[in-house]
């Protein structure tokens, strides 16, 4: 079965805590920090949302405390890259084609996705 990087809101406020640490947090401590957010979660709520982003390899647990196994950055290079191979064949091109649709783009911006693509090419 193929890995999912997909996640829930609740699943991405604990993320933004987990990053903003920058540092192992203790359990007790984020669960503290989902209260303060405003979502008073029991213990087993907590480690069920961590359990599956672990599955997904998305934080890493050791004993007491959680960590980013993804930088947000990366988390979000993946979900993109999922994106692209689930609805457009994995293709950049069908992506861009869809996403402009029948809409004319402005020179301006034309200008500036040729400079990103410069950016990319391989030599």
């Amino acid at each position: 079965m193929k890995e999912s990087y997909r996640i829930t809101k609740a699943e991405r406020e604990v993320m933004e805590v987990i990053w903003a640490a920058n540092e192992p947090v203790r359990t007790k401590n984020l669960l503290d920090k989902m209260k303060e957010k405003g979502r008073d979660w029991k213990r087993q709520t907590l480690n069920t949302l961590l359990f599956r982003l672990e599955e997904k390899g998305i934080v890493s647990r050791r004993r007491a405390y959680v960590e980013g196994a993804l930088s947000e950055q990366e988390l979000l290079q993946k979900q993109t890259q999922e994106i692209l191979d689930d609805f457009y064949g994995g293709k950049l091109e069908n992506f861009c084609a869809a996403l402009v649709g029948n809409r004319t783009v402005k020179s301006e911006e034309v200008d500036k996705l040729y400079d990103l693509i410069d950016g990319w090419r391989a030599n």
